[in-house]
């Protein structure tokens, strides 16, 4: 994978938190897979934990033909950086949406099977492995406090249409003594196919592929 060095927009960050080129890495990566697909066009997208945009708009610049891009935030703080964002990369013809929501929301009915495609950069920490910080917001940013691992894999296996395909953001976890990796295999099973595609400075890109029947979690 040939990894750009810089942002493709001058993006509206708050001061607190910055986004690292890991969400650059992996929106090229995931607009490569779905490069071939037939009509790109035709295919809703979700940034889940999306924070200003980074990573569904970097998706869109480097895939055009992809118009239909929600970007789901749980921290209302983002929204204005976002909307900043947006009018750098809308195209006339581009839906992009803001939801400020909890990613455990989306196991309510109205995004049953709603999503072709959900890409993801999520906290990488879990409560307990590694010390808070006095910033509120950077915790949030940082650590699975709104909601936790095992309803973001549930949420995303739900809201996925079959045949839909996610890709994750994934550090291993063995510090910790976790394997992720065979813990979203372990809450996919019966549900979708399960694979590790690339590796971006010691943090896995894993990709789910639903599998073509109906879900319930």
């Amino acid at each position: 994978m040939i990894k750009n060095t810089h942002y493709s927009y001058d993006y509206s960050q708050p001061e607190d938190y910055r986004f690292s080129l890991d969400s650059v890495f992996l929106a090229q990566k995931v607009a490569l897979k779905l490069g071939s697909h037939p009509e790109p066009e035709t295919l809703k997208v979700l940034d889940l934990c999306s924070g200003c945009g980074v990573v569904g708009l970097e998706l869109n610049f480097h895939l055009r033909a992809l118009k239909k891009i929600d970007f789901l935030e749980v921290q209302d703080v983002y929204l204005p950086h976002f909307e900043e964002n947006v009018v750098q990369a809308k195209t006339e013809d581009s839906h992009f949406r803001f939801l400020n929501m909890n990613y455990a929301d989306l196991l309510n009915e109205e995004f049953k099977e709603h999503y072709d495609v959900i890409i993801s950069n999520p906290p990488y920490f879990f409560l307990g492995e590694g010390l808070l910080s006095p910033n509120e917001f950077k915790n949030r940013c940082r650590f699975f406090i709104d909601s936790d691992f095992n309803n973001l894999i549930k949420a995303v296996l739900f809201s996925l249409r079959p045949g839909g395909r996610a890709y994750l953001l994934v550090r291993p976890g063995s510090h910790h003594g976790r394997n992720l990796f065979d813990e979203i295999k372990d809450l996919s099973l019966g549900f979708a196919d399960v694979q590790i595609l690339d590796e971006v400075r010691g943090t896995n890109i894993v990709e789910l592929v639903k599998n073509p029947l109906e879900v319930s979690v």
